[in-house]
Formats: C-alpha cells, structure tokens, sequence
C-alpha cells in the first residue's frame, strides 16, 4: 500500500517536471572581423537539466556538436575534433554555458545552436547566426526593425517594419525578409522587395547622398508555426546589410501534449485504479474478518450459555 502510495505520488512529480518551461537565451545575430574573437552567450535555466551543448550548422550541411557538458559536474566534452585547433573554448556556469571563437576563420561563419537535455528530451535554443563584418566602409547601410510589444494569438494580424537608411550606388538593390525559427532549419527567405523606389526618400549632406526607405511586411491568420525571428535584409552597393531581427512570439492556447507527459499521465491514472482496486479489496477482507470475529464471538458465547444452563440443570437435578 505504502509503495503504491510512494509510487504515484513520484510519477505526479516526474509529470511535473517535464512539463516544466525551459528558456534557453541566445543572441541572434553577431557580426564579427575575420582573426578576432568572438563570445556567443548561452543562458537557460538551471532545473532539471543533465546535459548542455552547443551545435554548428553550415550552410548545406549537417548539425555537428561541437561540445557538452554535464551540468551537475561541469565536465566538459570536445566533440567531432573542435578541440584540435586550440580555437574554441567554453565556459559553464550557473544558469550559463558560452562559446569563444578565436582567430575566427572563413569557416567559422555559420549557426550556433545552444542545447539542454533531460529526460532524453532535448530543447534547442533559437540559434546565434555569426555574420563576418564588411571590410569596405565607404559605403554603409543601417538597418533598423521595430520590436513587437505584444504576444500574439493564432488568428491575429501582425506588421513587421525596416527602415534602411543607405548611400545612393548605381545598380538595383533588393531587400528580403526571411524567418528564423528553433531547431535545426536553416533561416528561409519568405518575402522579396525587388527595387522599389516608391517607398524611399533622397537626401543630401555634407556632399553624400542617402535614401531612407521603409518596408513592410504584413502577416494576417497567424499560426503557432509563424513564430520565430524574422530578419530584414538588404542588398545594395555589392553588399547584403542585416537588421537586428524582430522575434515574434504566438501563443498557442490549445493543449499540447508531450509523449513523456502522456505516458506518464497514463501511468497515474493506471497506479489509481490499482490503489482503488486494493483498498476495495482491502475493505471486503476487513469487512469479512469483522463478520468472522463476530460469528466466533456470537458462537462462544452461545456455547457458553448453553454450558451454565446444563450445569444448573444438572445441579438441581442432583438437589432433588
């Protein structure tokens, strides 16, 4: 009965753990030169979590993982050779686990994803894409997005702005749109402005020229599969100039069931009906015992009157 008891009341404190809400923090863009170094920070939180690592993602290739570490111990583990070349470095802490890119090389540009495990489920940061700097700095562009202040719904509508301030050069320019969203999927182009010039104003100082063009991008009947980071990008003077991102967070108030909750649910309500079944079984043997214990007791009793009657009888008998 006590291990019943014990049993249920872990598999309610294991459903409650795994449906607990990891946070896992990355920065989404960083810019870099070539030969420096370059920190990528990995914060998330500190319960329930045997395993942190870190990934590489190229372009057009695999995921590598690059390194783990063991949260309780801090033990760190080199992965696929990335402790050969003395460049990559990482740093555990409490609640942190940060990546350091030395001398950084052509091949170093890629996506970083940051990785907690527990339970041998395993949640994926949203990724830190690492952008070489631009060498040519007579010409610039800013790039500049507008945060979302709200979290939307399933449903709702949302406009996304870029503002590209930039120097005037021959040729076309385009600006692109592209979603970046967790896991292992490479960021995808999901909308082009092909030089349009209408949406720009001209204006000159200290002998240079600039235009200063705003974009829009509409999204209406959001899904929970919209979310993500969408980047504004822009294509001009030879050159592609990133804004900041713009995360857009969509809360999806249906049920969502985890397989390890679901499986762990179903155990509860199993471990119920068995503790129900014993204790109705328990209750009728009680039951049948106390009826025993009464019969015997109802039947002594009846023995014993019918033993003093006779005795008395026997005694007046012998009187007479």
């Amino acid at each position: 009965m006590k291990f019943w008891i014990l049993f249920t009341l872990l598999l309610i404190f294991a459903n409650g753990m795994c449906e607990r809400e990891d946070f896992i923090h990355q920065i989404p863009l960083l810019v870099a030169d070539l030969g420096s170094r370059v920190i990528l920070p990995c914060s998330h939180s500190d319960d329930f979590i045997n395993i942190i690592s870190w990934y590489k993602h190229s372009l057009g290739k695999k995921p590598i993982l690059m390194a783990y570490a063991e949260a309780v111990l801090g033990k760190i583990t080199y992965q696929n050779g990335f402790n050969d070349t003395n460049r990559y470095f990482f740093r555990i802490g409490s609640g942190f686990f940060n990546l350091s890119i030395a001398h950084l090389e052509e091949y170093d540009f890629a996506t970083y994803y940051c990785a907690v495990s527990f339970l041998n489920v395993i949640t994926f940061g949203e990724g830190t894409i690492l952008l070489p700097k631009e060498r040519d700095r007579i010409r610039s562009s800013t790039v500049l997005q507008q945060p979302v202040p709200d979290r939307l719904h399933p449903g709702d509508s949302v406009t996304l702005q870029c503002s590209i301030i930039s120097e005037i050069c021959a040729g076309e320019y385009s600006v692109y749109w592209f979603r970046h969203s967790s896991g292992y999927s490479q960021p995808g182009i999901i909308y082009t402005h092909e030089n349009r010039s209408d949406q720009c104003m001209e204006r000159s100082e200290d002998g240079s020229s600039t235009q200063s063009c705003v974009y829009s991008l509409s999204q209406t009947e959001l899904r929970p599969s919209d979310a993500g980071i969408y980047y504004c990008a822009v294509a001009t003077c030879g050159k592609i100039h990133f804004g900041n991102g713009t995360k857009l967070i969509i809360e999806d108030s249906r049920l969502v069931w985890n397989p390890i909750t679901l499986v762990l649910a179903t155990l509860t309500v199993m471990a119920m009906i068995v503790i129900i079944i014993l204790l109705i079984v328990i209750q009728q043997i009680c039951i049948k015992e106390s009826l025993k214990n009464h019969k015997n007791q109802w039947k002594q009793s009846v023995d014993t009157l019918n033993q003093e009657e006779t005795r008395v009888i026997y005694t007046q008998l012998i009187m007479d």
